[in-house]
């Protein structure tokens, strides 16, 4: 969670500068990595899991200095957004009972699910200038953050605009499940935490 946390901070902190980008993006996919390879208990799975990793790190770091691989950036990421997905709500769905590591387990779900889509915000964005509107001299990681965080909790401020069809739907789709996943992750954790309570 902490490590979350810092990804969305050091931009704002230390600008956008390559090297803070790098740091953010390479932040938010250990984490991604620790949570989908930690919750892999064969070794073949794993082995593929490690596969993917690799390739949407290595993929992500030549984006950052060719214009080339984008869209199997977009791809890979798309790949690991629903592979973080299935991951955390596999493991929460497997609890028997709610209790204060399932509730933490469920709030770094939910950033983690901001922070993932936020990242694929931005590879359609590189994989298609104009695709959002972020506004004249926006960061686009930060920016993206902001808009993945504010399509998530469905409260729209309206600054940010997704342009084309892909980054709408994405939005429409973001929007969804973080209502989903507040209402049934979230929602039966709570439920079970009290049952235990009694």
């Amino acid at each position: 969670m902490l490590l979350l946390l810092v990804a969305v901070v050091v931009e704002p902190l230390f600008g956008s500068a390559t090297w803070v980008t790098l740091v953010g993006v390479a932040l938010i996919e250990v984490v991604v990595v620790a949570a989908i390879l930690k919750s892999l208990n064969r070794t073949l799975h794993r082995g593929l899991g490690l596969v993917i990793v690799v390739g949407w790190f290595g993929t992500t770091l030549l984006a950052l200095v060719t214009d080339g691989v984008q869209g199997m950036v977009a791809i890979f990421s798309g790949a690991m957004l629903v592979g973080a997905l299935a991951v955390t709500f596999r493991n929460l769905m497997e609890r028997e009972a709610g209790d204060y590591d399932a509730l933490l387990g469920g709030i770094f779900g939910y950033v983690l699910l901001a922070m993932v889509w936020a990242m694929f915000y931005v590879q359609i964005e590189r994989w298609h200038p104009g695709s959002i509107a972020f506004g004249e001299g926006a960061e686009l990681w930060t920016s993206s953050i902001y808009f993945s965080l504010v399509t998530l909790t469905s409260l729209g401020y309206g600054d940010i605009l997704p342009i084309s069809p892909l980054a709408r739907i994405s939005a429409g789709i973001e929007a969804v499940g973080g209502v989903l996943y507040m209402a049934i992750m979230i929602g039966s954790i709570v439920g079970t935490y009290r049952q235990n309570e009694s």
